[in-house]
């Protein structure tokens, strides 16, 4: 069991260093600034803190495998499908971010003067959030209702909630990337981001019990 609290302080602590970054430096340049030109400006002048930014959510998305596959490892012997979703989702999560990273901010620079510029930031723009925001981000959200379900009698029943309640509005956060909708994004990320931390910090607080073994009745 240290081994999974361990894993859940380490994603923890990068979780709450990506969320501080999101909520203080990134919305400045995502859909949350309705004004175009705001978010041209903020990624041609503040690109380094744009990029170590979207860092801090790929270092994130690495934490998060790591303590899916960790949860899975202590809780079942049955873990490999919960865990091959989150594997599956890095490709396009690290795909958005690098878009994100290497490609928003040259067109930004372009886009002041072309208005093909500005056509192609808001498309490249739009493939990031569906990658990240709908494809990943609901396989992240699927791997935390399999997984959380599937330990619930390891953990006191609040524990269980707060995991299922990460998924509920991981999945809704997805529903609203895909349908494009901005403020719906801000308001599930609203509730979606503290439940995560305090998901990983009652993991990685709470004490549970232990039962492997695909006949589990935690499965």
């Amino acid at each position: 069991m240290s081994s999974l609290r361990r894993a859940a302080a380490i994603a923890f602590c990068i979780h709450l260093i990506a969320a501080l970054s999101m909520a203080f430096v990134l919305r400045r340049g995502l859909e949350t600034t309705p004004e175009l030109r705001e978010r041209f400006s903020f990624l041609i002048d503040h690109r380094t803190l744009w990029t170590l930014g979207w860092l801090s959510w790929t270092l994130a998305a690495l934490a998060i495998l790591y303590f899916y596959f960790t949860f899975a490892n202590v809780h079942f012997r049955s873990w490999r499908f919960a865990v091959l979703l989150t594997i599956a989702a890095l490709g396009p999560d690290l795909s958005a971010q690098a878009i994100e990273i290497g490609v928003l901010p040259p067109l930004a620079a372009r886009a002041f003067s072309s208005d093909a510029a500005s056509e192609l930031f808001l498309t490249f723009d739009r493939a990031a959030v569906m990658l990240s925001g709908f494809v990943a981000n609901g396989l992240y959200s699927t791997t935390a209702l399999i997984l959380t379900w599937g330990a619930r009698g390891a953990y006191p029943s609040w524990v269980s909630i707060i995991g299922i309640a990460v998924g509920i509005f991981g999945i809704a956060l997805s529903v609203a990337a895909l349908l494009d909708s901005a403020a719906g994004m801000f308001w599930t990320n609203v509730f979606l981001v503290p439940a995560i931390l305090l998901w990983l910090a009652a993991v990685a607080i709470v004490p549970a019990r232990r039962k492997h073994g695909s006949d589990s009745p935690y499965w």
